[in-house]
């Protein structure tokens, strides 16, 4: 299990997509994204608007790649999205070649993310995991409880977690298959460069 909190960079991503494509609320902006094709028709965001930390990019900008004459506004905000996950996926592959991270098996999304159908469902899609959203509220303060927990009790932070029922709540699946899994996360390493 792997608790997946969405950074300040990539949480800035949505609200100016949605104010391009006319978007009046974050709803209305998950729908947009979720009618579009896994790969949004060829539509690659790469999300670097204020710059980037990981990789190390602090001047960076955003890029959007891939329109044709035929993109339509379901197409640049489900590539927004798909852009913020794929970032995501590069850091969680980063710890894992790292050796931070030795298994994955569900992931746990908390942050202004969470509170997103569209990027609930697509970091399912390209994760291929399911994403549970936890019921818990404050989850800073539930995870200084549970470490200082496990450390007074001598005990690993998962204990004391499952111990106390938390990271339970809402189970989303993936709904598309590897190979189109890959394929997204393939055009967007080769827009990224």
């Amino acid at each position: 299990e792997m608790c997946i909190r969405d950074t300040p960079t990539a949480g800035k991503v949505p609200a100016p997509f949605a104010r391009l494509l006319g978007c009046e609320d974050r709803a209305s902006f998950d729908c947009l994204a979720l009618a579009a094709p896994p790969g949004s028709g060829g539509v690659v965001l790469v999300p670097y608007l204020d710059g980037e930390r990981t990789p190390n990019r602090p001047t960076a900008t955003g890029s959007l790649v891939g329109l044709r004459s035929d993109a339509d506004r379901s197409q640049v905000a489900r590539a927004a999205v798909e852009g913020v996950v794929c970032g995501l996926l590069d850091g969680l592959d980063a710890l894992i070649r790292a050796g931070a991270v030795t298994e994955v098996g569900r992931l746990v999304l908390v942050g202004g993310g969470a509170r997103s159908a569209a990027y609930r469902q697509i970091l399912a899609d390209l994760a291929q995991r399911p994403v549970v959203v936890p019921d818990e509220a404050e989850h800073v303060a539930v995870g200084a409880c549970v470490q200082a927990a496990a450390v007074i009790e001598r005990v690993a932070p998962e204990v004391v977690a499952d111990r106390w029922g938390l990271g339970r709540g809402p189970e989303v699946d993936p709904a598309i298959g590897a190979d189109q899994a890959a394929a997204v996360r393939a055009a967007y390493a080769a827009a990224r460069g």
